[in-house]
């Protein structure tokens, strides 16, 4: 007796969207991404994903990011930043079905503060106890010969951990050096006694980015210095020196690499749990596995000890 088995015709075009938004929920970011080139449908679900992930992440829950900005001979003695989180605009109005390409354009929103303002800052949803403090800022001066200065930017988020100092993880966002030119502090210096502002972050010239991709920005106001004595004697095409004062309004992270950043601070958290920071080296120690690595017999000695123990 003949038994003729009929082709099962069940595709994934067959599967409801919850199950494969369910598989897609398996993948991180990196990997998600690239399933919304697969068919319309695909983009579709990649995105609600994506809008979901961007949510929990902007709620930064325990994380805090931490700016490291200095010129590059005055790296010890200037200071790390905490930064509040102010919000991510355009997430709400983006809604669950919005297109990928409208969340790349998203960014969060910090304000740089000094990190004696840590304890009161620390918790999400908690009030304020101490007032924010005058904003932090940069000194810059320009001889006549130089075109422009450096900073070095180093952004972090971190992890916080149980005490003041120590953190779980520590996730690099960004780390590189930008150029500040003379031209956009003489143009920006204008700007911020007229206070205007672009339409979109991208386009807004009070924003020094640190990189080509726009992926972290410093909103400063810059202020000129009239204190500093022109020189008596230049050239006609020489310009005079200048200084002028960089006051932190905002540092803007583009949501999707904010996502990332999370993403592994997260999954480093086991890795790097105990670990202590040094701001202004980028150093992490980790006490722990110091120890243990420094304790951690050869297999000389193991052969040894254990020849003793056996005796």
């Amino acid at each position: 007796m003949s038994h003729v088995m009929e082709q099962s015709t069940l595709t994934i075009d067959s599967l409801p969207n919850e199950i494969i938004i369910q598989v897609l929920n398996s993948f991180p970011t990196r990997s998600l991404l690239p399933f919304a080139a697969v068919c319309r449908r695909f983009y579709g679900l990649v995105g609600r994903v994506h809008f979901t992930r961007l949510v929990e992440a902007a709620r930064l829950q325990d994380h805090q990011v931490v700016l490291e900005c200095y010129h590059p001979s005055e790296r010890v003695s200037t200071p790390s930043l905490h930064c509040e989180y102010l919000g991510m605009d355009g997430l709400a109005e983006a809604g669950n079905d919005a297109r990928l390409g409208d969340l790349y354009d998203l960014y969060a929103r910090f304000r740089p503060f000094a990190g004696d303002e840590m304890h009161s800052a620390r918790h999400p949803g908690m009030v304020r106890e101490i007032q924010p403090a005058q904003a932090p800022s940069h000194e810059i001066f320009l001889d006549s010969d130089e075109l422009f200065s450096q900073l070095c930017t180093v952004t972090n988020l971190v992890k916080l951990g149980p005490r003041h100092g120590l953190f779980s993880s520590i996730a690099n966002v960004n780390e590189t050096v930008v150029r500040v030119w003379r031209h956009w502090l003489a143009a920006n210096a204008a700007e911020s006694k007229q206070k205007q502002r672009a339409s979109s972050i991208a386009d807004d010239p009070s924003i020094l980015w640190t990189d080509a991709s726009k992926t972290v920005g410093l909103r400063f106001r810059v202020v000129e210095d009239r204190s500093t004595p022109a020189p008596v004697l230049f050239g006609r095409e020489e310009e005079p020196s200048v200084s002028y004062s960089l006051e932190y309004q905002e540092l803007l992270i583009r949501a999707n690499w904010l996502l990332l950043s999370f993403e592994t601070s997260e999954a480093q958290e086991v890795t790097h749990a105990g670990a202590v920071y040094f701001p202004g080296s980028g150093a992490v120690y980790h006490p722990c596995n110091t120890f243990l690595q420094c304790a951690r017999p050869t297999a000389r000695q193991f052969e040894a000890m254990a020849t003793t123990f056996v005796m």
